[in-house]
């Protein structure tokens, strides 16, 4: 099961640019990511609008009003990233996680476009 986890999942790494940006037809991520640059530096919580996707969703909302401010807190670890905070691609919305309801953590779970493209490109496999 590992092997073929790690088989799929390799696979994402040369499409993220173009899977993760919310109108890809449109327009992709910026500042651009590129499948041969070994470089992290714009990755994860540097990147702008990764940022929003990783973003745990409890504080999705605080992201959209000000994403500088919550990418800074990211970065130097004032909001955390951990395994019980779900992240903002989880859920429905554009941007992901836009509509989140904390009342109704349910409504729209699991329906984030990022999902959605994700598991397409896997099941063409």
């Amino acid at each position: 099961m590992g092997q073929a986890h790690s088989d799929d999942a390799s696979h994402l790494k040369n499409c993220i640019a173009q899977y993760a940006a919310p109108d890809p037809s449109d327009k992709g991520l910026e500042p651009p990511i590129y499948a041969d640059n070994k470089s992290r530096a714009l990755l994860g919580v540097n990147h702008p609008q990764l940022t929003g996707l990783l973003c745990p969703i409890k504080h999705a909302k605080a992201y959209h009003e000000d994403p500088k401010k919550v990418q800074a807190e990211l970065q130097n670890g004032v909001i955390r990233i951990h395994s019980a905070a779900w992240p903002a691609f989880i859920y429905e919305g554009t941007p992901p996680g836009k509509d989140f309801d904390p009342d109704n953590v349910q409504e729209g779970f699991l329906k984030g476009y990022y999902l959605k493209r994700v598991s397409l490109l896997l099941s063409d496999q």
